[in-house]
């Protein structure tokens, strides 16, 4: 289905590079850099953040990070951009003003720290610096909002559905669009894992925008960029996965298991092996727990 994939997700032209430069599988984070200015998008776990500065820096060499952009707050996307003002002093980080408020919360802040410490586990990681109480917003960005990368520039797009601080960037000197969750994640060579924690239907909306959109290459969360034909097959494989999941749910509960059954053979089903190896299974059971009645609620009322 996905044929023509980079096995990487990088991607180079004259205008723009985009590494991902994630300090391990899953928590990854997408560094952009322009003849003058240079960004990380999302930026992994808290764990193996130092790594992930380690290959930022690989990159750039001597020059500066400039922005650490977050499509939104969860842990394995937001976690490391609390190391980058430690390595770079001038960097700030941008985010929804809904994700900024999540990180001036203590108790937001404890709950990403426990699911980093779990994962860290997962991955059998070792001892790492706790920076979380460092990590808060700069500059909060919002639907129409532009931020200036020297040669190209990222308008933002408010992409509730996965969670309500989700946001994605539209680069039209690129026909780009850096996608967040709420069009679900690249799970394996045929299927696109959808992932709407907040609604269903807002999320099908967000990819319905997308399709409308001049669209030629694609920032997919959790894998890099795809271009072209399969950049479209992708959008299309989204908006097609959310509704089968939907679909799923809704069949499932109407057929009388449970809540906690549905969630079984949604794990049964979609946590195939190339997601076990990259989303520890207590993060799907987070993620599944609130997702199977939520869909039964929005759906039936």
């Amino acid at each position: 289905m996905y044929e023509g994939f980079s096995t990487d997700g990088n991607y180079r032209d004259d205008l723009i590079s985009i590494s991902n430069v994630g300090g391990i599988p899953g928590g990854d984070a997408f560094l952009v850099v322009t003849e003058s200015k240079s960004a990380i998008i999302d930026a992994g776990y808290s764990f193996s953040a130092e790594k992930m500065m380690r290959n930022i820096r690989g990159i750039l060499g001597e020059r500066q990070l400039d922005f650490a952009i977050l499509t939104h707050s969860h842990y394995d996307h937001a976690s490391g951009a609390a190391y980058c003002r430690p390595h770079y002093g001038d960097c700030r980080i941008i985010s929804s003003e809904y994700a900024a408020r999540i990180f001036s919360k203590p108790t937001a802040i404890d709950a990403m720290r426990e699911t980093n410490r779990s994962a860290a586990e997962f991955y059998g990681w070792g001892d790492y610096e706790d920076r979380l109480g460092d990590l808060k917003t700069d500059i909060t960005v919002r639907e129409g909002d532009v931020i200036d990368l020297g040669g190209v520039s990222l308008h933002v797009l408010d992409a509730p559905g996965h969670t309500k601080c989700c946001i994605a960037f539209y680069i039209p000197e690129e026909k780009m669009l850096i996608g967040c969750e709420t069009m679900g994640c690249f799970a394996s060579k045929d299927l696109v894992l959808s992932s709407y924690l907040v609604g269903y239907q807002i999320s099908v909306d967000f990819i319905n925008r997308v399709k409308t959109m001049d669209i030629d290459k694609l920032l997919v969360p959790h894998f890099g960029v795809i271009t072209g034909d399969e950049c479209r097959k992708y959008i299309e494989g989204a908006l097609r996965s959310a509704v089968m999941l939907k679909d799923f749910i809704i069949n499932d509960h109407l057929s009388g298991k449970s809540t906690g059954e549905i969630v079984e053979h949604y794990k049964d089903v979609y946590y195939n092996g190339d997601l076990r190896k990259i989303w520890p299974v207590r993060a799907f059971y987070l993620n599944a727990e609130h997702l199977v009645p939520m869909v039964i609620k929005e759906i039936l009322g």
